[in-house]
């Protein structure tokens, strides 16, 4: 068996057949490091993200890439962060208040649905499309009448708003902005 100076000899040319160990390390890592490029290149890229025409001609897109949904959503289409891999599992809509029309909304939670059935996550999002709409509904309120308006931009449906009432979501989501306030104030 050749010894890998041997082996370096007779692949890379030198003066008098003498070879430099350093010359052989970085030949081989060349080597190495080409066939990995190589490889990288050739493999295809998974895409997380799916997409749909919506009835009304804009396009919908579902993905974990959170920078490329802000570029989507820059350019105004109707963007989904899957936010579902956490202990409270969610979708987030960016800019939901630019959507008004109810028939959109109920496209887009029926998207959301059907990825969610087709993509289960541990622990499951499990919602309902009445709750889901309703939750956005208020969430446009909000952004409309300008209570909280930084938090009422975009629409997050986790599972822990399932059935929660009117009042009962506007409370929390004002408790939880003074409780950031104070804990801010205190450091």
């Amino acid at each position: 068996m050749r010894t890998m100076r041997e082996y370096a000899s007779s692949i890379i040319p030198t003066a008098q057949g003498k070879i430099k160990p350093c010359a052989c390390i970085a030949a081989c890592f060349g080597l190495t490091f080409m066939r990995g490029i190589g490889t990288l290149l050739g493999m295809e890229q998974p895409d997380n993200s799916y997409k749909e025409a919506l009835s009304n001609g804009q396009r919908l897109t579902i993905s974990l890439d959170r920078d490329a949904l802000k570029a989507l959503s820059a350019r105004g289409e109707i963007v989904v962060y899957d936010d579902r891999f956490t202990e409270n599992p969610s979708f987030r809509i960016f800019d939901s208040y630019r959507i008004r029309k109810n028939s959109v909304k109920r496209e887009v939670l029926r998207a959301m649905l059907a990825y969610n059935q087709a993509h289960p996550s541990e622990p499951a999002w499990q919602r309902t499309e009445g709750s889901l709409l309703f939750e956005w509904l208020m969430h446009n309120f909000a952004y409309r009448v300008g209570f909280l308006r930084s938090r009422a931009g975009d629409v997050d449906l986790d599972n822990r708003a399932e059935g929660k009432g009117a009042l009962g979501y506007f409370l929390q989501s004002a408790f939880e902005v003074i409780r950031d306030y104070f804990t801010l104030k205190r450091r």
